[in-house]
């Protein structure tokens, strides 16, 4: 594995070791994060959330190219019932990570960073890990959505709701 701790390298090195299945690199990885000093964790934390995110728009803009330019990004968030959650029932640092990415989705840069601003205010060392334990799960799961075959024609041509069919 590479000594390189910059937080980007970082990043890419927490996205590498989940797509190989590399535990023990994955382990060691996150324990750079750890070892940043007090001083540097929160910017540390701060480039690595934002560097994943990169990642993940990268790869949804990469599959969505097809969209319109006026369609907008949004999420369907759920929990382990797979009943719908609404953002603000989520903790800080993941409500502000998940409007991060999708204003960098959206062409927002300002309130990309505005809200990873947010997504660090106040972390230490085990919030912060977990802010990008959270963010590297997103972005995995984005990658291998961006991945799938039928992505755009669900984007472009949604299937409607129980409730959305109700409506019409």
């Amino acid at each position: 594995m590479r000594e390189d701790h910059e937080p980007q390298a970082t990043a890419h090195q927490l996205v590498n070791c989940v797509l190989e299945a590399d535990s023990d690199g994955l382990t060691e990885t996150l324990e750079t994060v750890m070892d940043q000093p007090s001083d540097e964790l929160r910017p540390y934390i701060r480039e690595v959330v934002a560097e994943l995110i990169s990642v993940a728009t990268a790869a949804v803009r990469g599959s969505t190219q097809h969209v319109p330019g006026t369609a907008a990004f949004a999420v369907d968030l759920r929990d382990d019932a797979n009943d719908q959650v609404g953002i603000d029932d989520l903790d800080p640092p993941v409500r502000a990570t998940i409007r991060a990415m999708l204003a960098e989705l959206n062409g927002s840069p300002e309130d990309a960073s505005f809200q990873l601003d947010l997504a660090v205010h106040g972390i230490d060392r085990r919030t912060g890990v977990d802010t990008v334990r959270r963010a590297l799960t997103m972005t995995i799961g984005l990658l291998h959505w961006s991945e799938q075959p039928e992505r755009v024609e669900a984007v472009m041509n949604p299937e409607p709701t129980a409730d959305e069919d109700d409506d019409r």
